[in-house]
């Protein structure tokens, strides 16, 4: 599955995400790729609302990852993982993706993918890519990617 969608609005997110609703299950991942500023974490904001996690997401830049409790299901997690400060491809095993993956209900949300590409090379039928473009109009342009 490869499509683009335009989002002129915070919202757009959410229909993006009904658009997926039919391919997302626990145990995957979504990867967001964009320049710095394109809107991963408000990506990952709106997914979090979409989930009906209770909190809102914060970038995790410092922490590396977080876990919000989320109560639409079939998902009972989310895994939040921004991988901008990873420097090599083998700092990504401190992240335990694995072993978050295995837990129940859980979907990982990655920023900055680019920096850990080995370790969902081993997840690739279970990686749904998005590629996020800034316009100059403000709008985003989304290009989905999945192979599973």
């Amino acid at each position: 599955m490869i499509f683009t969608a335009q989002l002129s609005s915070i919202q757009g997110w959410r229909g993006l995400f009904d658009r997926l609703a039919d391919v997302l299950r626990p145990g995957m991942i979504l990867a967001l790729s964009g320049p710095l500023g394109a809107g991963k974490t408000t990506c990952t904001q709106e997914l979090l609302a979409w989930l009906e996690g209770r909190v809102q997401a914060k970038s995790p830049t410092f922490a590396l990852l977080r876990v919000y409790p989320v109560e639409r299901a079939p998902f009972q997690r989310l895994v939040h993982i921004d991988a901008y400060r990873l420097e090599r491809p083998e700092d990504a095993q401190v992240l335990a993706l694995e072993e978050e993956l295995e837990q129940p209900g859980t979907l990982a949300v990655i920023e900055w993918p680019e920096q850990m590409v080995e370790a969902l090379l081993r997840h690739a039928e279970r990686t749904i890519w998005l590629t996020i473009t800034p316009t100059e109009t403000e709008e985003r342009v989304v290009t989905v990617e999945y192979r599973g």
